[in-house]
């Protein structure tokens, strides 16, 4: 059963007030009824509201102020302004349609038919917005928890946190080594917290002390050389919804208070004004350096480190949970195949193992990166150990010759070089090391089958199957 919308009717004129509330009798609404405009922002302020009826223009405080009260608490909001021609042809008529593309105008006197229509068609705009900010939520919580990819205890109890932190307004931080994940685990907790603004996103290694300041909180025209207009910070644009501070333990000094006053009132100066800008902004946090070694070196401030460090979440790196590799790598194959065009691929086990040797000092980002080079570069079906990166093979000491003597042939005549090497590499699979053993044995006795037979200690018929499955015949 939907919840009952409530419209708030704001008119002076008590004959026009009665034609409104008529007209809306029997539509399942619930009518709010004010004289004045001064009451009705009192009403805004303690109620719900879904549609605002309202004069455009009043005595002292008008139409557009209203609106604008109300969708700094109600974003989607649907509002009717009452109006005549005359009120239109004002600098406020004006306004209203030029910058208010979401509200409607009803002439006066009202004219029921018309008014139902346009609240009908508020309502099926507001239920249109709802379904797609539902549909939005679910594709967006793809994107953040479910790419958290990996079946390991680590990951699981990463996943289950976030499960719990995400509907609550703690403030969180997120520890981890560099492309560990530190904002997939931001995404999803912003997803899932179902806050209607957006997640924005600030780097604070990647300014100055100044800049930075100009970025969190925004500026007004005039505060500084180039400043020809005011701009709006990164809090304010985060407004309703997340801020996710990367690097946080790179922040400046300075503007480590000015954060703190922020968690502490809510409220802030932009750079070069007066006004104070409330906002409602849930502050999530990520770091790779140790916040409390930079505590005792008086490089983080302490008050701040308690505000921040209110949940922490701890994201492992990915040499501590290499059971991981074999899925990350198959998801990150499926997804740069279908973003590339190309068709589907698979991995050799040889270079699964080559990637799970592979400690990975760049984490999760840097394995996407490795796959991804690969699937663009080969024009395999099969990702195989050419196909992997110089680093990944040296590391493993894959490509690197691992040199056997041929062990002493019974009965071995002298006259055959007794030098023979076994030509093996790390990486190679079992089939591999036995088709070589075999071949290495059989040049060593002079192509002698008994005699390879009796080294290897197998029967002649294994002997001259594998010949054969291996087209080693030489005589």
């Amino acid at each position: 059963m939907s919840q009952q919308k409530t419209v708030l009717v704001v008119n002076p004129d008590q004959r026009e007030r009665e034609t409104v509330c008529r007209a809306l009798e029997g539509e399942g609404l619930r009518l709010v009824i004010t004289r004045n405009m001064y009451e009705a922002l009192d009403r805004v302020d303690r109620l719900g509201i879904d549609i605002l009826v309202a004069p455009l223009k009043a005595d002292r405080l008008d139409g557009l102020q209203l609106m604008e009260a109300a969708r700094q608490k109600y974003p989607d909001v649907g509002v009717v302004f009452m109006t005549t021609h005359d009120v239109l042809q004002t600098d406020v008529g004006i306004k209203a349609m030029l910058h208010h593309e979401a509200s409607y105008f009803l002439p006066k006197p009202p004219n029921p038919i018309h008014l139902k229509a346009l609240l009908h068609k508020i309502l099926e705009n507001q239920r249109l917005t709802a379904e797609n900010r539902q549909l939005q939520s679910q594709i967006d919580e793809r994107e953040g928890l479910l790419r958290l990819t990996g079946h390991s205890q680590h990951i699981q109890e990463v996943r289950e946190i976030i499960a719990q932190v995400a509907p609550t307004k703690s403030t969180v931080m997120i520890r981890g080594e560099r492309g560990s994940g530190k904002e997939l685990v931001a995404r999803a907790i912003h997803y899932r917290s179902l806050r209607r603004g957006p997640l924005v996103v600030f780097n604070c290694a990647a300014l100055n002390e100044g800049l930075a300041e100009s970025e969190l909180f925004g500026y007004e025209r005039g505060a500084f050389t180039g400043a020809d207009q005011q701009r709006k910070g990164k809090f304010e644009s985060a407004n309703g919804g997340t801020l996710l501070l990367d690097e946080i333990g790179e922040l400046s000094l300075p503007n480590q208070a000015r954060l703190l006053r922020v968690l502490a009132e809510r409220e802030f100066h932009r750079v070069g004004g007066n006004e104070v800008v409330k906002v409602d902004v849930r502050v999530v946090c990520a770091t790779n350096r140790d916040l409390e070694k930079s505590v005792e070196e008086g490089k983080f401030m302490a008050d701040l480190y308690d505000r921040l460090d209110v949940i922490s979440i701890y994201l492992p790196p990915l040499r501590e949970r290499k059971g991981d590799i074999p899925l990350l790598v198959k998801t990150f194959i499926e997804e740069f195949c279908q973003e590339n065009r190309k068709a589907s691929k698979f991995i050799s086990q040889d270079a699964q193992r080559a990637l799970m040797k592979f400690d990975w000092p760049g984490n999760v980002r840097d394995l996407r990166n490795c796959i991804e080079g690969m699937v663009v570069m080969s024009n395999s079906r099969e990702l195989d150990l050419a196909d992997l990166p110089e680093r990944v093979l040296k590391f493993t000491g894959i490509g690197t010759p691992i040199v056997f003597s041929a062990p002493t042939a019974v009965n071995a005549d002298p006259a055959v070089d007794s030098d023979r090497r076994l030509n093996l590499e790390v990486g190679m699979s079992m089939e591999e090391i036995k088709e070589e053993a075999i071949r290495a044995t059989l040049d060593y006795v002079g192509n002698n089958r008994a005699k390879a037979a009796n080294i290897l200690g197998v029967n002649k018929r294994t002997i001259f199957r594998k010949i054969k499955e291996y087209d080693l015949c030489n005589d």
